[in-house]
């Protein structure tokens, strides 16, 4: 709390020890509102009567409240001739200079979005400003009703220090150029990290994982190919065991396998103008479009496959090739779909 100082503009008198007229004797406040930057005796004292315009102390800063000890007011106050003030057992009165306070969190929007624009930044969200120990909320006058502006912002990107003038219309402090505020602006980069740990395979929904969001400079120990939306890890799955609250990497994922190791499988052949599918069993295990090898349950020979679908795998044969002899045109190769 800010101690109001004794005015130097004290007005010394001598007078009767009631106002003339009053009913009841001058009885001291327990607090009080001001919109001058100077206190008045009957700011402070109901029934002040004839002293109620006498000024007696300045005022805190807009926005701000003071601490006035009660005997200095009964003091000042017998200094202009009243006598007597009842006190109520008080000790203090809480003096408030009244204002248009304009938050913190106004003033780094503010910031954040002039400092947006100069790095070519779309969404202000993703500045982080913090300002210098010291910066308090702006105060202007009560009847002030203008807008909060930038009307000046130098940013270091490489430190990530600004110093700023934010101006309100029509306060008077905008008038004698504004009010200086200085502290750190840094652009805030999202990265992803499981919620859990993800064992190797396992398909990732969104609920297992989170999106961080830190500044730029504390990402020394993030991976550069950190993944950095939900939408390119959902659906996919882990290629290997992952630990919760680690980025995650685009190479820590896959396509979710969908035919299983010694799982069984139908096989599709295609090829040479014939199409059969036959049982099988994957000696491998695939996502979609890998290549795996499968047998054939059937005659027990070893193929390559492509994955096609759960549980599914297609062997495409190559066209029979026509062969050329010295006696004529031979017969197409034979292919052993068995």
């Amino acid at each position: 709390m800010i101690t109001l100082r004794l005015s130097l503009a004290l007005l010394l008198g001598f007078g009767a020890a009631l106002p003339a007229g009053a009913e009841t004797p001058p009885t001291l406040k327990a607090g009080v509102t001001v919109a001058s930057d100077i206190v008045r005796l009957g700011d402070l004292v109901d029934n002040a009567g004839e002293f109620s315009e006498v000024a007696v102390f300045r005022s805190p800063d807009m926005g701000h409240t003071g601490q006035v000890p009660a005997w200095r007011i009964v003091e000042a106050a017998r200094r202009m001739g009243m006598a007597r003030i009842e006190t109520g057992g008080r000790t203090d009165v809480a003096v408030t200079r009244a204002a248009r306070v304009i938050p913190l969190a106004d003033m780094e929007e503010r910031i954040a979005t002039a400092i947006a624009g100069s790095l070519g930044i779309a969404d202000s969200s993703r500045i982080a400003v913090t300002f210098d120990r010291g910066v308090r909320p702006i105060a202007v006058e009560p009847t002030v009703r203008g807008t909060l502006s930038v009307s000046r912002v130098d940013h270091d990107q490489r430190s990530g220090r600004f110093d700023a003038m934010l101006v309100v219309a029509g306060a008077a402090q905008s008038d004698r150029g504004g009010f200086r505020v200085t502290g750190q602006a840094a652009e805030l980069v999202d990265y992803v990290v499981p919620a859990r740990s993800l064992s190797r395979g396992e398909v990732i929904k969104a609920s297992d994982l989170t999106v961080e969001r830190r500044p730029r400079h504390e990402l020394a120990g993030v991976p550069a190919d950190a993944i950095s939306s939900l939408a390119q890890a959902v659906g996919q799955a882990a290629r290997r065991p992952l630990v919760a609250e680690r980025a995650l990497r685009i190479s820590d994922l896959m396509k979710p396998e969908i035919v299983e190791r010694n799982g069984n499988v139908l096989i599709h052949y295609e090829g040479n103008g014939l199409s059969l599918t036959v049982r099988g069993k994957a000696l491998e295990a695939g996502a979609e479009g890998d290549t795996v090898q499968v047998q054939n349950l059937t005659s027990r020979k070893t193929l390559q496959a492509t994955v096609t679908g759960p549980g599914r795998v297609t062997v495409v044969q190559r066209a029979a090739v026509t062969t050329l002899s010295a006696a004529g045109i031979g017969s197409p190769a034979s292919t052993n779909l068995q």
